[in-house]
């Protein structure tokens, strides 16, 4: 191991090996796919307004069915409509992600067209960089009190985390915040103190039994993410929903990435393809069960929470 100074702004980092690394890859990608950096550890993309709308019209087509609410173009109007049906959280976890049913997966479908399409322009200057493409994205409701049956769970999203403790180590979130409450809902950021371990990033079945990471790290309070952008951060970089009191719901998604020569856990490895695929054309994901069937078990701990049910159909 090896170890050098990195003074960033008011962060000074004693550097790793694999730490320079992901710092560098951060370097790279915002290079090369023209991002916007907005610290060492996240990256952005600010998305075209029509494509974004777009995006946002199946996303809220999506979550219209799921919750059987109505559909409204108004977004203050829409988030009522899902405030309002809050208990009638039969498609939804207790982290807010709306679990696909094949009563709406074609809207479902609709969502994935729209996340594969902006992938592909964001990737379009160097399409190389990008070694796995995630088919299984969270679209989620976080509305403004948490979910009861979500306090103490182990695999909380409140609580902080790095998705590495679930997929291995060297994957990146990406989050793109749609519509609500993002001022006073969103996800907060933690970055190192000062040394990374790569010890804080070990597979872990329980975010709760991670949270000894914290005593490294501290939180990022100038990082706020912005609706309309995609935000791409290396798995070093910690985050939790962070709601303030009193905050209303937002509606977001997340999901990941792997760049480099990298492979997630080997439970997850399923959810990824090497290409981005053309879902509507040469694809289409069912969901592989019914509303009134009885809810799927993941395939282990660290899978995802469609990964017995959903089928990659090719034509």
């Amino acid at each position: 191991m090896y170890f050098k100074i990195l003074i960033c702004k008011k962060i000074i980092y004693i550097l790793t090996m694999s730490f320079d690394y992901r710092l560098k890859r951060i370097n790279n990608i915002t290079k090369k796919w023209k991002l916007k950096k907005i610290h060492p550890l996240i990256t952005s993309y600010k998305i075209n307004k029509d494509v974004f709308e777009e995006f946002k019209f199946n996303l809220k087509l999506y979550v219209s069915k799921a919750m059987s609410i109505n559909f409204n173009e108004n977004d203050k109007k829409f988030i009522n409509n899902v405030d309002r049906a809050r208990s009638n959280r039969i498609n939804i976890t207790p982290n807010g992600a709306i679990v696909p049913k094949r009563e709406y997966h074609l809207e479902y479908n609709m969502v994935l067209r729209s996340w594969c399409e902006l992938i592909k322009l964001i990737t379009k200057n160097d399409k190389k960089l990008l070694k796995l493409f995630r088919i299984t994205p969270n679209i989620r409701v976080k509305f403004g009190r948490e979910i009861s049956e979500n306090k103490n769970r182990e695999l909380s999203t409140s609580v902080p985390h790095s998705d590495a403790w679930v997929e291995g180590p060297w994957g990146m979130n990406c989050f793109i915040p749609f519509l609500g409450d993002i001022n006073n809902n969103n996800l907060r950021f933690y970055e190192p103190k000062r040394l990374f371990e790569d010890r804080f990033l070990k597979d872990s079945p329980s975010y709760k039994k991670m949270q000894w990471v914290l005593e490294h790290y501290k939180p990022i309070k100038r990082i706020v993410p912005k609706i309309g952008h995609v935000h791409f951060s290396d798995y070093a970089a910690i985050h939790n929903t962070f709601r303030k009191k009193n905050c209303g719901t937002r509606i977001s998604i997340d999901t990941t990435i792997f760049v480099g020569n990298h492979l997630p856990h080997k439970d997850r490895i399923k959810e990824y393809t090497k290409t981005i695929p053309s879902i509507g054309l040469d694809q289409f994901i069912d969901s592989g069960q019914y509303e009134k069937d009885k809810h799927a078990n993941k395939l282990s701990t660290y899978s995802h929470y469609t990964s017995k049910v959903l089928k990659v159909i090719n034509f």
